[in-house]
């Protein structure tokens, strides 16, 4: 066993290594001391969860004495692990959105992927259930300090919904006995960890007639064609979620709509709810262009990656870059967020009520009556609204005179 003499004289190594504190019973796992080449000693409750090799980190000496790393380390022994690692959470939470068929399934695999799996290999690797609050702090430090900001609200909220499945797959009497991967969860550590509210003030950005002009006709020069056609559809269907929009597959749009699973809202049995998008002229115009290009590709605007659609991660890059480098052509600066909120705005000067923005952009109603009562799809509203949307932007955006002019 360990001393404070023994541990006082270990003196640093080229690499880590590592001295444990004595023999335990097979399973129960042993404590044990890392010193690291620059001198750091470091005290870990280490054992092995199905075939791995899996260390609790549990203090520093000499801030943390040997009789309280031994306390620790006795509490540890106590907690029973599941198998599931923090990365079979991600992958079974990535699973349910795509069996959901959600649209934000792509973006949500991409954002766990690069800032959490790529970044911390280590991390998830571990137990879901030895992920506390500060794994998760270290996680969203890490953005932050990479100058990453309101996106780091988003990863947040992604990891706060995959442990709550997590939870709840544990806890429910119908169904917990069928669950193959047992994560061993109690509470959700990403709960402790504060959403940066400074990041999330409402935005109140809106581009005005003549910028959104402006914005339009520079796009088949300074974007690529999908790029382009994209957000001319984004804006020509009344400021569509392009998430939504991204993940909707060819098989979706028909002779005279679209229909988007909306993750705004659930009907009845759970079942994401549709939101149904009449064309208007513009928005033909777009697909008519992207089928010239392929036409039995899986999704209308695809990306480099054949069978998948652009990643709205680089269409909003795209619109910020193109702000960037045309800064003097507009009066503040905008991002894709902003196109949708331009759309809301503008469909009102064009003489549209609130409502029937609301519809065609597919917001939730949560009243009763809108809730468990009216099942009427208002496609003939919606349409006539789109409609009038397009002639009024024929009008005052594809034919305005621009400063490009």
């Amino acid at each position: 066993m360990l001393t404070e003499k023994q541990i006082q004289a270990l003196k640093p190594k080229e690499k880590d290594y590592v001295m444990s504190d004595g023999r335990t019973a097979r399973g129960e796992g042993v404590l044990v001391l890392k010193v690291r080449p620059n001198g750091t000693k470091e005290f870990y409750f280490q054992r092995h969860v199905g075939g791995r090799k899996v260390m609790s980190k549990l203090g520093s000496w000499p801030d943390m004495k040997l009789t309280t790393a031994r306390e620790k380390s006795r509490g540890e022994k106590e907690i029973k692990l599941s198998p599931g690692t923090l990365q079979d959470l991600i992958d079974s939470y990535v699973n349910k959105l795509e069996t959901e068929q959600a649209a934000s399934a792509s973006d949500v695999k991409w954002s766990l992927n690069h800032y959490v799996s790529k970044s911390f290999p280590d991390l998830v690797r571990r137990p879901a259930s030895l992920v506390g609050p500060a794994e998760v702090r270290n996680i969203i430090a890490k953005m932050i300090n990479d100058g990453i900001t309101t996106y780091c609200n988003r990863v947040r909220s992604q990891l706060h919904a995959a442990f709550q499945m997590g939870l709840e797959q544990e806890f429910n009497p119908r169904s917990y006995l069928d669950v193959k991967v047992k994560f061993g969860l109690i509470s959700n550590p990403v709960a402790s960890v504060p959403v940066q509210g400074d990041w999330e003030q409402p935005g109140d950005r809106a581009l005005s007639p003549d910028e959104l002009a402006t914005l339009w006709q520079m796009l088949p020069e300074h974007l690529s064609l999908v790029t382009s056609e994209l957000l001319k559809f984004l804006i020509a269907s009344g400021g569509q979620r392009p998430e939504q929009v991204l993940a909707t597959e060819r098989g979706q749009y028909f002779d005279d709509h679209l229909i988007i699973r909306n993750k705004k809202g659930r009907g009845i049995d759970g079942e994401r709810s549709l939101h149904v998008v009449p064309y208007n002229k513009l928005m033909r115009q777009c697909l008519k262009t992207m089928n010239e290009v392929n036409e039995n590709s899986a999704f209308p605007f695809e990306g480099k990656a054949e069978g998948k659609g652009l990643h709205t991660q680089s269409l909003s890059r795209a619109v910020t870059k193109l702000y960037s480098r045309h800064k003097k052509e507009f009066n503040g600066p905008f991002t894709l967020r902003d196109i949708r909120r331009t759309c809301k705005t503008l469909m009102g000067v064009a003489g549209m009520s609130k409502e029937l923005r609301d519809r065609i952009q597919g917001h939730a109603f949560n009243d009763v009556s809108s809730k468990h009562y009216d099942r009427y799809d208002y496609f003939k509203e919606k349409k006539a609204g789109l409609l009038r949307w397009s002639t009024w932007l024929q009008k005052n955006v594809l034919d305005a005179p621009t400063k490009n002019k």
